[in-house]
């Protein structure tokens, strides 16, 4: 019994570890996604583009950083009045780098005293 205390010990860590590394993520800006080659989930944090705010059925914008630009896709209805000012969004969901197209499961709006 004393020999398998170590050992759960290290199981119980090792899962913990894991689990904490699955489960945090770090935010991308706009342009890290010019090095993706294929469909990757990401958690983006971008400005909205002046002017690229539109909602038929779904809501449409575009978020860039100083040298890039990606539009997301948003299948619901979100109120964007921090958007209407072009503020900062973090947007999840899986990015498609044929078309720079992010199809967003979520979107948070960024306090501008936060970022």
């Amino acid at each position: 019994m004393n020999k398998m205390v170590p050992v759960l010990s290290l199981m119980l860590a090792f899962g913990l570890l894991g689990f904490l590394a699955l489960n945090s993520s770090s935010y991308m800006t706009v342009s890290d996604l010019k090095g993706i080659k294929s469909v990757k989930r990401v958690v983006v944090m971008g400005n909205v583009s002046k002017g690229s705010v539109h909602f038929d059925r779904v809501l449409k914008f575009k978020i860039h950083d100083e040298s890039f630009e990606v539009n997301v896709v948003y299948p619901s209805y979100v109120r964007l009045d921090n958007v209407s000012g072009y503020g900062t969004v973090v947007v999840s969901g899986l990015y498609y780098p044929s078309n720079r197209t992010i199809l967003a499961d979520k979107v948070e709006l960024r306090c501008p005293s936060k970022t």
